[in-house]
């Protein structure tokens, strides 16, 4: 663009010179001069590159056509055959061809511009296309290996279903009859450990459900589509129904069952977990459902169903602490949490101190405070069901017992050796006494 600039400048000085030189110069020089000038723009136009605003030239072509238009006669006599229109029109036919040129060129560059562009922009959607196509045979293996897993997770969980309500009624049964044969009792143990067993299990698949849907459904690079592909499986698998099924399968078990300290801990870290897992996946239950309603009442079901789950293991805890007193043939008022737990303990204790007696103290002490109660069962109750202020009373209460206890052992004590020195003394006063009768009368 500089180039031809200057071009032009040139030219329009040497039209400038001509303009005031014209009427000077001789005839042979105007033809020359026109010449001369005519080729330099004939030139000019046949090398240009870049002719950026084509008027430019067509100014010039214009201005030499009306410097030298008064010599048109002139000229037509110095240029034979050729005369000024011939070569006006030569130079506009050259602007036109330099024109059609440059433009061609400029759009060729452009072509070849977008052409690379073009290119990129196809190599580019390969590159993503292969990708994408990787991807997505990847999320249909996946998608068949899930849908395969859960299909057995659910065989399995319904499998653990079936046995765990076969297994709770025969458990049931056995309460009911209430034998305390040791054949009883260790059939009674083994159902209840193998229902035990079966809830771990069970409550295991549900999770491991739980995770395979919602971490398959959570990962960023999935299309709408393949989310609903998702979601459609989950409907298929009456999701919900199962995770209801299972906290209701739960729910029945903690109703009926006889816990130990270890089953506490073990129940409360799969609620604590499935607890945790389902607020983790409640967004991605949410868009099962098509309308509102439905995903309100399902997911409140849920919520309380775990709630009702918590209650029921509370209950179940207090209910097998109950039978710790009972099978030691400790008559204790009933109790369903912290609080009466403690006020219950609290009045039998005030009771046995009105009448002490060592064998229930130690009975008390040994076989059902000390251990199983203090060593095993409290540390599974949280201090605000049963505050370490309520434990200390029941402590302080059981001391006090313990020190009538030892207060009425010493009196025993006493009375005891008062009764066998009193015993002593009389049977000296007897031996002395018939020492004496024995004794002869000396006569004089």
């Amino acid at each position: 663009m500089k180039k031809i600039a200057g071009v032009l400048a040139l030219f329009a000085l040497l039209l400038l010179q001509a303009g005031g030189a014209l009427a000077q110069t001789s005839d042979y020089e105007i033809i020359e001069s026109f010449k001369a000038k005519q080729q330099f723009l004939l030139g000019a136009l046949k090398n240009a590159q870049d002719l950026g605003q084509p008027g430019q030239f067509a100014g010039e072509i214009s201005r030499l056509e009306a410097d030298y238009a008064p010599h048109r006669k002139l000229l037509a006599d110095g240029l034979y055959p050729g005369t000024l229109e011939t070569s006006i029109v030569e130079l506009r036919e050259q602007l036109k061809k330099t024109t059609e040129r440059v433009l061609l060129a400029e759009e060729s560059r452009k072509d070849k511009v977008t052409i690379v562009e073009v290119t990129k922009r196809v190599e580019e959607s390969g590159r993503k296309i292969v990708e994408i196509t990787a991807q997505n045979e990847q999320y249909r293996a996946a998608l068949e290996k899930m849908t395969v897993e859960v299909q057995d997770l659910n065989t399995r969980i319904q499998k653990l279903t079936d046995e765990n309500t076969g297994l709770l009624g025969t458990i049931r049964a056995l309460q009911l009859e209430n034998k305390q044969d040791k054949e009883s009792i260790a059939r009674l143990k083994e159902l209840t450990e193998k229902l035990n067993a079966n809830i771990r299990d069970r409550d295991e698949l549900i999770v491991k459900m739980m995770d395979s849907l919602f971490d398959e459904y959570s990962k960023a690079n999935l299309s709408e589509a393949q989310k609903k592909n998702l979601l459609a499986i989950s409907q298929q698998n009456d999701y919900v129904s199962k995770i209801v099924t299972t906290i209701d399968g739960n729910i029945a078990y903690v109703g009926a069952a006889q816990l130990t300290p270890q089953d506490v801990r073990v129940l409360r870290d799969q609620q604590k977990r499935l607890a945790v897992k389902w607020e983790g996946i409640k967004p991605f239950v949410s868009k099962l459902y098509p309308d509102e309603p439905t995903r309100s009442r399902d997911i409140t079901t849920v919520d309380g169903r775990l709630t009702d789950l918590k209650k029921g293991t509370d209950a179940a805890i207090w209910r097998s602490l109950q039978q710790v007193f009972s099978a030691n043939g400790i008559a204790i008022f009933p109790f369903s949490s912290g609080g009466e737990f403690h006020g219950s303990v609290l009045v039998y204790l005030d009771e046995q101190l009105k009448d002490p007696s060592r064998a229930r103290y130690q009975l008390f002490r040994n076989k059902v405070w000390d251990s199983p109660i203090k060593d095993q069962w409290l540390p599974v109750i949280p201090t605000d069901e049963l505050s370490e202020r309520q434990r200390l009373e029941i402590e302080e209460r059981i001391a006090l017992w313990g020190k009538k206890v030892s207060a009425l052992l010493w009196r025993w004590v006493l009375i005891g050796g008062f009764i066998v020195v009193a015993a002593g003394v009389g049977v000296g006063v007897a031996v002395a006494m018939s020492r004496k009768k024995k004794t002869p009368t000396v006569t004089s």
